[in-house]
């Protein structure tokens, strides 16, 4: 069959379609991401050399804080329930009797803290409550349990589980260990051992807000224990503990001050 001349010119008005060839296909890498430095807030000191080197240090107090744990665990688990039972009249609803929280632990290692609650819920979050003084949260029951330091009964738990012990540094919230650490240097260095229910700092300072100066001297307090730490010293702080339960100091405030 042959074109026409007419036939021919429509052919050269009408282009024929070819299949665009696609362009090699090229796969990039993706580039990896700048390492970010470490905050200097977070970096961690060196735990080997701020840990307690004694017999009584390394070898016996958690065993001992153990043999306590046996004999201290019945009666206080009948407290607890009663005072479990208390809390959630108070509060209206059982689950919200206890408090769990991720706390700043041994060595900077993260654990969840365990109590009974003792505030109502903070809108704003918990860091910005505690910024902004939180006292006015606790409700009165809360301020019983604060007062004579029942509210940490449940922590006996976190101490079988060995993420606490019975003496030693408050452990932070975490935002505001990180607070600390920025505005306090060498703050990390008192959880060189486990954190503890009480503790000398505890016990000697009461609780504190947001103020550099209360935290500077909180780390001083914790350094002299790290340093001067022995079965005499722990009993020592046992006795005061004690005392400060009876007299109803366990929710004692340090005069804080906005930095």
């Amino acid at each position: 069959m042959t074109l026409s001349v007419e036939d021919e010119s429509l052919a050269t008005l009408v282009p024929t379609r070819t299949r665009p060839q696609a362009a090699p296909e090229t796969r990039q890498k993706p580039e990896a991401l700048p390492a970010q430095p470490r905050a200097e807030s977070r970096r961690d000191p060196d735990w080997e050399a701020l840990a307690p080197k004694s017999f009584y240090a390394r070898r016996v107090r958690r065993p001992l804080d153990l043999a306590l744990l046996a004999l201290v665990l019945p009666p206080a688990a009948a407290l607890g329930l009663v005072v479990a039972l208390a809390n959630a009249i108070v509060l209206g609803d059982p689950r919200k009797v206890l408090f769990v929280q991720p706390r700043a632990g041994l060595r900077g290692k993260v654990f969840r803290l365990v109590k009974f609650r003792t505030m109502r819920e903070a809108p704003e979050g918990n860091f910005a409550a505690w910024e902004n003084g939180d006292r006015l949260r606790v409700t009165r029951f809360g301020r019983i349990l604060r007062s004579s330091h029942l509210d940490e009964l449940p922590q006996l738990l976190n101490v079988v589980s060995g993420s606490m012990g019975l003496i030693g540094p408050r452990p932070e919230m975490l935002e505001v260990e990180d607070w600390a650490r920025e505005h306090v240097p060498g703050f990390a260095e008192r959880l060189a051992v486990r954190p503890g229910i009480t503790g000398l700092a505890q016990v000697t300072q009461g609780y504190t807000g947001r103020d550099v100066a209360a935290y500077a001297e909180k780390l001083a307090i914790n350094r002299r224990y790290l340093a001067a730490l022995s079965f005499g010293f722990d009993l020592e702080i046992f006795a005061r503990t004690f005392l400060w339960m009876l007299r109803g100091r366990g929710w004692s405030w340090n005069a804080t001050s906005e930095s």
